[in-house]
C-alpha cells in the first residue's frame, strides 16, 4: 500500500472512528473492510466492487456478467454528508435516475444500518460482516419485511 493511500485511510478511520463510538469494539469490521471485488453465493450470481477513494469516501458498482458482458445495475457510494456517514445508491432504471441517500442509522460491532424512511423500496439496506471475507446485504422495508438478502465473500481486493 502506497504511503499517500496509507495515510488517507488512516485520517478516515479516524474521521469515521470518532464519528461512530461503537467501531472501536475490538475485532469489530469498518467500512473499509468492504474494498476489493465480492461475488454473491446461492443461485444468483452478482458481484459488489468497492475502491477507498482520495477524499476517503468508498465508490462501488454492483453488476452481473453475462459471458462476456458487464451489466452494471447499481453505483453506490458511502460517504459523509452533512457529518453523518452516508450509504448512496444510483440503480440503473429507477428513480429518475437519481441518486437516493441513506444515512447510517445504527452500527453494532460488525453490521451497519442505513435508512431512508421516504424512499419507496428498500428503506433499509443492511451489511453484516461474517468473517474477514464473507458478508451479508440486506435490504427490506422499514417493517423488516420484504427482504432480498445476498451472501458475499471476497474475491480480490
Amino acid at each position: 500500500m502506497k504511503k499517500q493511500n496509507i495515510a488517507i485511510f488512516f485520517l478516515f478511520s479516524v474521521l469515521l472512528f470518532s464519528s461512530c463510538s461503537n467501531f472501536l469494539k475490538e475485532d469489530s469490521k469498518t467500512v473499509f473492510d468492504l474494498q476489493g471485488l465480492w461475488k454473491s453465493e446461492g443461485n444468483i450470481l452478482l458481484f459488489e466492487e468497492w475502491l477507498l477513494k482520495a477524499d476517503s469516501s468508498l465508490v462501488g458498482r454492483g453488476f452481473s456478467v453475462n459471458g462476456s458482458d458487464t451489466v452494471i445495475f447499481e453505483r453506490i457510494r458511502i460517504a459523509k454528508k452533512d457529518g453523518k456517514l452516508t450509504y448512496f445508491a444510483n440503480v440503473s432504471d429507477q428513480n429518475q435516475g437519481k441518486e437516493i441517500a441513506f444515512p447510517l442509522d445504527k452500527v453494532d460491532f460488525n453490521k451497519w444500518v442505513f435508512e431512508n424512511p421516504e424512499h419507496d423500496y428498500p428503506n433499509r439496506i443492511i451489511y453484516t460482516f461474517t468473517s474477514d471475507s464473507t458478508f451479508t446485504s440486506r435490504i427490506e422495508n422499514m417493517r423488516g419485511n420484504k427482504q432480498k438478502e445476498f451472501r458475499f465473500k471476497k474475491i480480490s481486493l
